[in-house]
């Protein structure tokens, strides 16, 4: 559960109104000096004023230069007041108020420096490669840091949640800004009569455009339209023009962004709720905090079986501690426990560090990755016909069986793909996992030029592989559930003679290599296990 701000009175100051003095000796004041910035760079702007890159005390900081420069008394301790209130917000998915100039003329609020810009500019304008799994756990942070703002005493209501009020950290992390601070805002403008559009009202709820009351749920709605953007990468409605028509549309006639591309009725159901047109219907955010950790299982894994297994085992968490997950997974399945090379290839694929440099580090098992461990090899058992007889082949022999492969490098990249390549001649090649689109496989290839090529493998399951031939684009498929004889078939077509070395796993397989004139693994005990991927 969200906690709320410690705080040392209920009635220490009101954000929108002003309130009681704060105990200066308890929280010390945020003032800073002229003197003591420093401005780089412009990076940015808003409604509040200009965004520059500087330094404050030796450290590198974000200052906002305020447009609104001249305060009488009363709007000067407000503005002193709700950045005080502010500078106590202390939570990792809200932007850190670090102080405040308040001298005429250098009115400016210092923050923390969020270095990769806002949301809005990561969704619609650098084309960014984030994963659906990656885009809700923004969306999570978002929710968690209105969570806090809704929960702090005094409340907080942020009125304006945008893409574009959601800054995103080097680590990818998100943070709430431009809360609570009426006293530097300007003044509402009436939208009864304005004609055009402006920015903020795409994202208004219709009680605001009513001139009706406001409670925190206005938020939620504002957060409905992000979350239907950060789902889609879309811009919402992009066709409306006209403000009385959009008012019009979404107060009277209940329009919403479109859901025909979102897939997962989880997301669906919460977009419906997020924007219903009744307030009191919307859920509060630490709602949508559970119903998001839930929606990030649906994302995180496609495996139907793999989705009924975390939900159940590890409901909420990002995580397991192998020692943890490996038992329940097994029993789970029904599978055997895996030998010790193939505990030591899933380690390889899936399992990954975790440390918080006070503990000593554990092996984990992110969710994301166990995702992508079935969407890869599996699903978790997979019935086919071999010899005649039908057999049943888990994902730790599928897994085993591609990985023994002397051609298979697993999850390096296309620049890594191209560093290991690099100087080998015509016919060298290596298959690794992608990293745009998981469950599929890409070729990297040393062609008769001497140039790379890189061809995506998608793998359907029970369906098997295809590919798009370098000949004459045609679609290359096969029914075979082994990627081993779906390389084989791309032999000719691809100019595929020889596994390129260098493959991280073959250090675990204690088996005399020896490849033949095709560059396929001849030695028996390999074979044997080749066609079981």
């Amino acid at each position: 559960a969200v906690r709320k701000v410690p705080t040392r009175s209920a009635s220490l100051v009101n954000v929108e109104t002003g309130g009681v003095e704060i105990d200066r000796n308890v929280f010390g004041p945020p003032d800073i000096d002229p003197s003591e910035l420093t401005y780089t760079k412009q990076i940015g702007g808003g409604c509040f004023g200009s965004v520059y890159e500087g330094t404050c005390r030796g450290m590198t900081v974000a200052i906002k230069k305020l447009f609104k420069q001249e305060m009488n008394d009363k709007h000067l301790a407000e503005f002193k007041r709700e950045v005080e209130l502010c500078s106590r917000l202390n939570h990792p998915n809200v932007l850190l108020f670090m102080g405040a100039c308040t001298v005429p003329g250098e009115m400016a609020i210092v923050t923390e420096l969020c270095h990769r810009g806002n949301l809005e500019t990561l969704l619609h304008h650098e084309k960014a490669q984030l994963s659906l799994y990656k885009r809700m756990e923004m969306a999570k942070e978002t929710a968690v840091g209105m969570a806090w703002l809704h929960g702090a005493d005094p409340q907080i209501i942020h009125r304006d949640l945008k893409p574009s009020n959601l800054l995103v950290d080097r680590h990818g992390q998100i943070k709430v800004c431009d809360f609570g601070l009426s006293a530097i805002k300007p003044a509402n403008e009436s939208l009864q009569y304005k004609e055009t559009i402006p920015g903020t009202p795409l994202w208004m709820p219709p009680e605001v455009m009513m001139g009706r009351k406001v409670t925190e749920k206005a938020d939620v709605y504002s957060y409905g339209i992000v979350l239907w953007e950060i789902v889609t990468q879309q811009i919402p409605f992009p066709d409306m023009k006209s403000f009385p028509k959009f008012r019009q549309m979404v107060c009277l006639n209940n329009v919403r962004p479109p859901m025909d591309d979102i897939k997962l009725p989880s997301v669906r159901n919460l977009l419906d709720l997020c924007w219903h047109k009744d307030p009191d219907t919307r859920p509060s955010f630490e709602e949508i905090v559970k119903m998001i950790e839930v929606i990030m299982i649906d994302c995180a894994i496609e495996d139907e079986q793999g989705r009924e297994f975390w939900k159940g085992t590890f409901p909420g968490q990002e995580y397991a501690p192998l020692d943890e997950f490996l038992p329940r997974f097994l029993e789970f399945s029904g599978l055997e426990t895996p030998d010790t090379v193939h505990l030591e290839v899933f380690k390889l694929l899936v399992v990954s560090e975790l440390s918080d440099n006070i503990m000593k580090p554990i092996d984990v098992v992110r969710i994301a990755d166990f995702g992508a461990f079935l969407q890869n090899f599996g699903p978790i058992t997979l019935q086919r016909e071999r010899r005649g007889k039908k057999e049943t082949v888990n994902v730790f022999q599928r897994m085993y069986g591609i990985c023994k492969q002397p051609w298979f490098h697993g999850d390096i990249s296309k620049n890594q793909a191209e560093t290991i390549l690099r100087g080998y001649k015509s016919g060298y090649f290596l298959v690794r996992l992608s990293t745009t689109v998981t469950g599929c496989f890409t070729i990297s290839r040393v062609t008769p030029k001497s140039t790379i090529h890189h061809h995506r493998i998608d793998y359907k399951g029970s369906k098997g592989y295809a590919t798009r031939s370098i000949v004459d684009k045609s679609i290359i498929s096969s029914s075979s559930k082994s990627l081993h004889s779906f390389i084989g078939l791309l032999k000719e077509d691809m100019h595929l003679e020889t596994p390129c070395p260098g493959s991280k796993f073959r250090v675990l397989f204690k088996v005399q290599q020896t490849i033949g004139p095709g560059g396929y693994d001849q030695d028996d005990n390999e074979t044997l296990f080749a066609d079981i991927d």
